[in-house]
C-alpha cells in the first residue's frame, strides 16, 4: 500500500471520463465510458482483469486488441462520439487512449482551453464534477465484477449518487465512492500508471508553463 493523491495520481487517469461527461452529460458520458471499457474487457477475454476506468489500463492492450476495441466501437456507432470528446488528449501523443484516433489531426487551441477547464473542474474531488468522475470509474468496476459490497452499506445504494449533492444519502454514497476509487486504484493500477502520470504532468509543462500569481501583477 502506498499513498494515493487525487490530483497527482488519479486526475490524469480519470480525466477522460470527465471529458465524456462534459461533452455529452453525465448519463450519456457514463454510457460511452462503459462501452469503451467493455469493448476492452471483452477483447482481453480470460486475461487478468484490468480496471478500464484508468487511462493507463489501455496501455496493457496489444495492437490487435486495440484494433478489436476500435472495431467494436465502430460497430456500435459510438467511435466518433468518443473521439470527438477525447480529442484534447491528442495533445498527449503518448496517451494510452491514443489508439482511438484514426488520423493525425492536431487539436486546436480552443480544445486546449476546453481541456484546461475540464481538468480544473475535477481538481476538487469533493465537488460535483470530481465526484461524478469518480462515480463513473467505480461504476465501471461494479460492471466489471471487480467490486462487490454488502447490502446495507452506503455504496450498495449507488444509484443515489445521481442526487448529489442535494440529499444526505447522496453525500454518504459520494464519500463511499471516493474511498472506493482510492482503494481500487491501489489494488488494480497497472505498473504503467506511474509512467502515464509522470508523462501527463511533464507534457502539461511543455504545453503551457506554470504561471504564478506574481507573473500577472
Amino acid at each position: 500500500m502506498s499513498e494515493v493523491r487525487w490530483v497527482t495520481d488519479l486526475v490524469p487517469e480519470l480525466v477522460w471520463l470527465a471529458l465524456l461527461s462534459k461533452a455529452y452529460g453525465l448519463r450519456a458520458g457514463a454510457e460511452l465510458a462503459r462501452r469503451l471499457a467493455f469493448a476492452a474487457i471483452n477483447t482481453r477475454g480470460e486475461s487478468p482483469k484490468e480496471w478500464f476506468a484508468l487511462a493507463s489500463a489501455y496501455a496493457r492492450l496489444d495492437t490487435s486488441e486495440q484494433q478489436a476495441v476500435v472495431i467494436k466501437l465502430e460497430q456500435d456507432r459510438v467511435a466518433q462520439e468518443i473521439r470527438e470528446a477525447l480529442s484534447p488528449l491528442m495533445f498527449y501523443p503518448e496517451c494510452p487512449l491514443g489508439f482511438l484516433f484514426a488520423d493525425s489531426r492536431k487539436p486546436t487551441n480552443v480544445s486546449l482551453k476546453h481541456f484546461k477547464r475540464v481538468l480544473a473542474s475535477i481538481f476538487d474531488k469533493n465537488e460535483s464534477p470530481g465526484t461524478f468522475t469518480q462515480a463513473t470509474a467505480v461504476h465501471i468496476a461494479f460492471l466489471s465484477d471487480m467490486l462487490r459490497v454488502f447490502k446495507g452499506l452506503a455504496l450498495a445504494n449507488f444509484s443515489a449518487i445521481e442526487d448529489f449533492p442535494d440529499t444526505g444519502e447522496s453525500q454518504r454514497v459520494a464519500n463511499s465512492i471516493r474511498l472506493a476509487a482510492l482503494v481500487l486504484y491501489q489494488t488494480f493500477a497497472p505498473e504503467s500508471s506511474r509512467n502515464w502520470i509522470s508523462y501527463f504532468w511533464n507534457r502539461g509543462l511543455e504545453l503551457e508553463k506554470c504561471r504564478f500569481d506574481s507573473d500577472a501583477q
